[in-house]
C-alpha cells in the first residue's frame, strides 16, 4: 500500500512543479528568445527596406528556411530566409539581416563561415 502512494507522490510533485512554471496568460506570437534570428511570417518586408540586390548562385532548402548563396556586386554571401522558391541565376532583393558567424545548420549538417538571417527575399522582375 505504501509503494503506490510513494510512486504517486514522486510523479505528482515534479508534475505540479512543472505546471506551476507554465505561463498562464496568452502566449505572444512571433517572439523569439533573445539573440535568435527571426524566421519571419512569409511576408515580404516593405520595399524601402529591400536595400540589397544580388544574383542567386546556389539554393539549399532546409525547412523552415532556405539558404541562398548570392553574389552581391563582387561579394559572395549566404542568406537564410523563410522558405521560398528560387532559381539559380535569378536576381533577388532582401533587407538587412542579422549576421551569424560560424553558424552550424543542424538540418544541413553544414557549417557556414557567415550567414545573414533575413526576414524575406523577393525576386526582382526582369524588365
Amino acid at each position: 500500500m505504501r509503494l503506490p502512494v510513494l510512486a504517486a507522490f514522486f510523479v505528482a510533485v515534479p508534475l505540479a512543479a512543472s505546471l506551476a512554471q507554465m505561463p498562464t496568460g496568452p502566449m505572444s506570437t512571433g517572439k523569439m528568445p533573445p539573440g535568435h534570428p527571426s524566421i519571419g511570417q512569409g511576408q515580404a518586408a516593405p520595399q524601402a527596406q529591400m536595400n540589397h540586390t544580388g544574383t542567386v548562385e546556389e539554393v539549399l532548402p532546409a525547412s523552415p528556411y532556405v539558404y541562398i548563396r548570392v553574389k552581391e556586386g563582387s561579394d559572395d554571401k549566404w542568406l537564410a530566409a523563410p522558405a521560398a522558391d528560387l532559381k539559380t541565376g535569378s536576381t533577388i532583393r532582401w533587407p538587412d539581416g542579422m549576421p551569424m558567424k560560424n553558424f552550424f545548420s543542424k538540418t544541413l549538417q553544414r557549417n557556414f563561415d557567415s550567414v545573414d538571417f533575413v526576414e524575406a527575399v523577393e525576386p526582382v522582375k526582369a524588365q
